[in-house]
C-alpha cells in the first residue's frame, strides 16, 4: 500500500514536471517580467501620480460619477484604499495586474491551439513593453481596463462555440471595462458578431448573443442609473462633446463654416501648421469652458459637439486625413511627440528621474501614504534607458496587423487541419477586431495619446500568432501532444492522433 502509494505521488510529480515543462518558455518569460517590475516599484517608489492621476486619487474619499470619464476604477482604487492610504499599493496591484493579463492572454492562445514558443512572443508587450511597465506604476485606469478587455475576450472563446456561461461572463466584463473607460462601448457589437459566427447552431448564436448584451447591460445600467442618480442625466459621462470638440482643433478652419456667436471662442486662435495639443484647448484653458456662455438648454458638452459637428461636416476630407494621419502614428518610431502632440514624455520610464511635483499632484502624494516620487539611483537610469530601447516597435505592429488581416480573410478550407485542430476565423475576428476597434476610436472620437495604444499592443501580437496557426497547414512541435478535448468529435483526436500536433492546452 505505501508502495502504491509512492508510486502514485510519483505519477504526479512527475506528470506535473512535464506540464510545467510544455509551458517552460513562458514560465521563463513570466519570472523575468516580475524581476524586470521590481526593479521598476525600487526605483521610483512610491509611484508616478501624474495627468488624470489625483483626479482619481480624489474618488477615494469622494466616490461619486464624475462627469468628465468613467469612474469605476475608482471602485479598485477604494477596495485597496481599506488596506492601505498608499500610493505604493495601489502601482504594486497594478503591477500584478499587468502580469495577469500576460497569463490570460497566454492561457487563451494555449487553448485555441498556438504552440508555447509562439504563445510567449505574443504576450511579451504586456510583459515588457516599456509604457506598459509605466502605466502599471502609474495611478490611471488602463491597466485595469486592459486586464478587463482581455479577460473578457478569453471567456467569450475559451471554447470553440461560446457557451451561455461563458457569455454572460464575457458580458459582465466587458460591461465592466465600459465603466473603467467609455472607449470600450463598441466591444459589445464585437461580442455579439463573434456570438453570431461562433456558435454552431442559429439557436446557439442568438441565445448567446443575446446573454453577452444582457451581461454587457448590467454594469452599464447599473453605472447609467448611478450617473442619472447624481447629475439627473441618463448617460456615463457627459464629455464625448468635448473629445470630439479636441478631435477637430487640429484642422478646424472656422472660416469655412458659420460658427454660432457663442461657440466663437472655441475657434483655434493659433493658425493651422502650429496648433498646440488638443489638450490644451480642451483642458487647460483658465476654466477648462473657454468662457462659453451656451443659451438656456444647451450645455457646454453640447456646444462642444455642435461646433465639432459643423466642423467635420465643413471639412470631411481634412477630418478624414487626421484621423488616418493619427492611426498611421501608432505605426512609427521612436515613440515620440509629433505633429501637435506634446505628451509622449508622460509615458517614459526617464521622465520620473527627475520629476518636479506641481500644486497638482503633491497634495495627492502627501494624502496617499505622505511620500513623494524618489529615483533611485543607478536603477533608475537604468530603466531609463530601458524605457527607450524595449517596446513593441510601430514597424513591427504593422506588420502583425497585416499578418492577421491576411489569416482573417485566406481561405476557409485553410481553417482547419487534418489534425483536428481548429483554424476557426472567428477568434481571430474577436481578438482583432477588439484590437483595432480599441485602437481606431480614440482617434476617431478624441485624439492621438501613445497612451491610448496599449490595448492594441496587447491585443495584436496575439492576432497575429493565432493567424500564423490558422495559415499553417500543419505545425509539428518537438515533444508535444494533442489533448483530447470535448470541443470535438472523438475528443479532437483523430485515429492518427499518435502524430505529434499543434497544442497540448485544448482541454474543455
Amino acid at each position: 500500500m505505501v508502495a502504491g502509494r509512492a508510486t502514485s505521488g510519483q505519477v504526479r510529480v512527475t506528470g506535473l514536471r512535464g506540464h510545467l515543462r510544455g509551458h517552460q518558455p513562458f514560465l521563463v518569460a513570466l519570472a523575468l517580467a516580475v524581476l524586470v517590475r521590481v526593479s521598476v516599484v525600487v526605483a521610483f517608489p512610491p509611484g508616478f501620480v501624474f495627468s488624470d492621476g489625483p483626479t482619481y486619487l480624489g474618488l477615494v474619499d469622494d466616490l461619486q460619477p464624475l462627469a468628465d470619464r468613467a469612474v469605476g476604477y475608482g471602485f479598485l482604487l477604494d477596495a485597496l484604499d481599506a488596506v492601505s492610504r498608499s500610493v505604493w499599493l495601489v502601482t504594486a496591484v497594478q503591477h500584478v495586474l499587468g502580469l495577469l493579463t500576460g497569463v490570460v492572454l497566454y492561457a487563451l492562445l494555449r487553448r485555441r491551439s498556438v504552440p508555447s514558443q509562439l504563445a510567449t512572443l505574443a504576450t511579451l508587450p504586456v510583459l515588457f513593453d516599456a509604457m506598459q511597465l509605466s502605466l502599471e506604476h502609474s495611478v490611471l485606469s488602463d491597466v485595469l481596463f486592459d486586464l478587463l478587455v482581455v479577460a473578457g475576450v478569453a471567456a467569450l472563446a475559451w471554447y470553440r462555440s461560446p457557451r451561455m456561461p461563458n457569455a454572460a461572463l464575457a458580458g459582465l466584463l466587458l460591461g465592466a471595462a465600459v465603466c473603467v473607460r467609455v472607449v470600450g462601448q463598441p466591444l459589445v457589437v464585437v461580442a455579439v458578431v463573434f456570438c453570431l459566427w461562433a456558435a454552431s447552431t442559429w439557436r446557439a448564436r442568438l441565445a448567446t448573443a443575446l446573454v453577452v448584451v444582457v451581461g454587457f447591460a448590467v454594469p452599464v445600467s447599473a453605472y447609467t442609473a448611478w450617473y442619472h442618480a447624481q447629475h439627473d442625466v441618463w448617460a456615463m459621462s457627459e464629455s464625448g462633446g468635448r473629445a470630439l470638440y479636441m478631435r477637430t482643433t487640429g484642422f478646424v478652419d472656422c472660416t469655412r463654416f458659420s460658427v454660432p456667436a457663442y461657440e466663437r471662442p472655441l475657434c483655434p486662435a493659433e493658425p493651422l501648421g502650429s496648433r498646440l495639443d488638443p489638450t490644451e484647448y480642451g483642458w487647460h484653458t483658465p476654466d477648462g469652458t473657454h468662457g462659453l456662455q451656451p443659451p438656456p438648454g444647451v450645455t457646454l458638452d453640447e456646444a462642444m459637439r455642435d461646433f465639432a459637428e459643423r466642423a467635420i461636416r465643413a471639412q470631411p476630407g481634412a477630418y478624414a486625413r487626421i484621423v488616418a494621419r493619427d492611426l498611421m502614428l501608432n505605426f512609427t518610431v521612436p515613440r515620440i511627440d509629433r505633429y501637435e502632440y506634446d505628451t509622449a514624455s508622460k509615458w517614459r520610464l526617464q521622465t520620473y528621474e527627475e520629476f518636479e511635483q506641481t500644486g497638482w499632484t503633491r497634495p495627492a502624494y502627501l494624502a496617499h501614504g505622505g511620500y513623494l516620487l524618489e529615483a533611485e539611483q543607478p536603477l533608475a537610469g537604468w530603466l531609463g534607458w530601458y524605457g527607450f530601447t524595449v517596446y513593441a516597435w510601430g514597424p513591427l505592429l504593422f506588420l502583425l496587423t497585416l499578418l492577421s488581416v491576411v489569416g482573417l480573410f485566406a481561405p476557409s478550407r485553410w481553417s482547419r487541419g487534418d489534425d483536428g485542430v481548429s483554424r476557426d476565423r472567428s477568434v481571430l475576428f474577436l481578438v482583432l477586431a477588439t484590437a483595432a476597434g480599441l485602437l481606431a476610436v480614440p482617434a476617431v472620437t478624441a485624439q492621438f495619446v501613445w497612451r491610448y495604444q496599449l490595448p492594441f499592443l496587447v491585443l495584436v501580437p496575439a492576432a497575429a500568432v493565432l493567424a500564423v496557426v490558422r495559415l499553417s497547414s500543419r505545425l509539428e512541435i518537438q515533444g508535444t501532444r494533442a489533448t483530447p478535448s470535448t470541443d470535438w468529435p472523438n475528443g479532437g483526436v483523430t485515429r492518427r492522433s499518435t502524430k505529434r500536433v499543434v497544442g497540448t492546452t485544448n482541454r474543455s
